[in-house]
């Protein structure tokens, strides 16, 4: 039956999801197409969408739940960093949105959008890396530089030490500081990309919890 390849089709899709959630999503849909009587695979994708369509916001859905459940867990029931979430689910997002029925141009302008604030996130995260590699090198410079010249001056080997001391405590500051302003970015697009979600992606039938 045309329903039966629908379903497959769909399965294959949701392939990121854990067996029981696949299973909940799977028999969910089974017995929707069943009850609506869609007997063509036509008709299930003028209602559905296509199975990869479908895919796509089951598993942008999966991903902000995933994210609502781990804000109500302590910090020992986490399974992984949440920025780890964040990312998969700004990008399942994207998918899904991409599969939704929006005007292009609407589209593209909220791509747009997360665009810059990946840009902005990647620039963060590359400047951290080279100001801190650069403090570091600066420091341990000074420090071997200041050694070396120990034996002719005191005074120039204990200033040259000092400076490099002084690097590497300000590396020590802004490392962490770095991470923290990477952390707040990719909280702030994340909370963005699901207002997004929310906004303009249509809303699917969903499998009732119990």
């Amino acid at each position: 039956m045309e329903n039966n390849s629908y379903i497959h089709k769909l399965t294959r899709q949701l392939s990121q999801l854990s067996d029981s959630e696949r299973d909940d999503v799977i028999d969910f849909y089974s017995e929707y197409i069943m009850d609506a009587n869609l007997t063509t695979e036509d008709e299930i994708v003028q209602k559905l969408g296509t199975p990869k369509q479908l895919a796509r916001k089951i598993l942008a859905d999966y991903s902000i739940r995933a994210i609502d459940a781990e804000d109500q867990q302590t910090p020992n029931q986490k399974s992984e960093p949440r920025s780890k979430r964040n990312i998969r689910m700004i990008w399942l997002v994207i998918l899904a949105l991409m599969a939704s029925p929006i005007a292009i141009p609407l589209l593209l302008a909220l791509i747009a959008v997360l665009f810059a604030f990946m840009v902005a996130i990647a620039g963060v995260i590359i400047g951290t890396i080279v100001g801190v590699i650069a403090i570091a090198v600066a420091g341990i410079a000074c420090i071997i530089g200041g050694l070396l010249i120990s034996p002719t001056s005191i005074a120039t080997c204990v200033f040259f030490i000092g400076i490099g001391l002084s690097a590497i405590g300000i590396m020590l500051v802004v490392a962490p500081l770095g991470y923290l302003i990477i952390k707040v970015l990719l909280e702030m697009a994340a909370n963005f990309t699901r207002w997004l979600y929310q906004r303009f992606s249509k809303p699917r039938q969903q499998p009732k919890e119990d």
